[in-house]
């Protein structure tokens, strides 16, 4: 049996990286309130929600796994974001350009122990 990695399209590549792109993306202008201050979502809170380690959010972010269908319509809801806004910006050729934007949020390697799920999108 072929490597599903290795049979996949340059297109469906350029798709499934730039899936990650938007994910990375959603995530770091994201926040949720923690004793009323503004905390980023980090790799493991949004793991935590798709039920996924943060590793593998690591993976859907930089496009070396594909985020399952099911999962993807979780961080739509996750986010606030419709699939049309969504799908508009990952087959956009310009998202690529843009993707640069993102402010970098950095996150402990001892991951979020935080079990408070009051996690909110910004709005």
């Amino acid at each position: 049996m072929k490597n599903l990695k290795n049979s996949i399209s340059e297109k469906d590549k350029n798709i499934m990286i730039n899936l990650g792109k938007w994910l990375l993306k959603q995530r770091k202008i994201s926040y949720h309130e923690i004793d009323g201050k503004k905390k980023p979502i980090t790799q493991s809170i949004l793991g935590k929600k798709l039920g996924v380690t943060f590793q593998q959010i690591q993976k859907y972010e930089k496009g070396s796994n594909f985020l399952p269908l099911y999962r993807w319509v979780e961080c739509l809801k996750f986010f606030n974001v419709s699939p049309k806004i969504c799908l508009e910006e990952i087959l956009s050729d310009r998202f690529l350009e843009s993707s640069d934007e993102v402010p970098t949020i950095t996150e402990n390697k001892t991951g979020d122990n935080n079990d408070n799920n009051d996690v909110c999108p910004k709005e």
